[in-house]
């Protein structure tokens, strides 16, 4: 009797070990409008999508697999990393990231972009996934969380919380298209 429950509890030690160690593989479309609200000037406050959640620290894979985004431009179709756009008095999300002012030229307009946020700011009573120093949402996501992602990327987190994907574009209501994209994390 002994060696049978010796071995039950090896196997539970195992399952749980592999359950604790398993990675999360998921698909997830990007509509092409999907900015977040973030920029200046805005004429949709589209959310940005949720990718993954994870409970603590951990890696996280974005990998670009398919799809464009038409930004407003007929014919004018970009992949994941954008494409060139000339001076404007716009400030695209990526902009609104680092502070930049407007007037400069664009050279990942409509690229696939992300933000992770912690899992308590997600939990908030009011948060939604679009530009929270906007009077839109009581809490949203913070302009300085958004990053470039492009055909895909790798990076660390260091607790709980949630990756957000969305498109460095501003004025959306004209937008089409997406891309679909693997994320893998703990």
């Amino acid at each position: 009797m002994k060696f049978k429950a010796t071995f039950v509890l090896a196997l539970f030690v195992a399952v749980a070990t592999v359950a604790a160690n398993a990675q999360q593989d998921i698909q997830v479309f990007v509509p092409g409008n999907a900015s977040g609200y973030f920029g200046n000037w805005n004429d949709q406050a589209v959310p940005f999508v949720p990718a993954i959640t994870v409970n603590g620290p951990g890696t996280i894979t974005v990998t670009y697999l398919s799809g464009t985004v038409n930004w407003g431009q007929p014919g004018v179709d970009v992949g994941p990393n954008g494409g060139f756009y000339g001076a404007s008095n716009f400030q695209f999300p990526l902009q609104e990231a680092v502070s930049k002012a407007p007037h400069t030229k664009i050279h990942n307009i409509a690229a696939l972009i992300g933000a992770f946020v912690p899992q308590s700011r997600v939990n908030a009573p009011g948060f939604s996934a679009i530009d929270g120093t906007k009077n839109v949402a009581p809490i949203g996501i913070r302009p300085g969380w958004v990053f470039f992602i492009g055909e895909g990327r790798t990076f660390d987190v260091n607790g709980a919380g949630t990756l957000f994907l969305g498109i460095n574009d501003t004025l959306v209501a004209d937008n089409g298209g997406g891309f679909t994209v693997e994320v893998t994390g703990p």
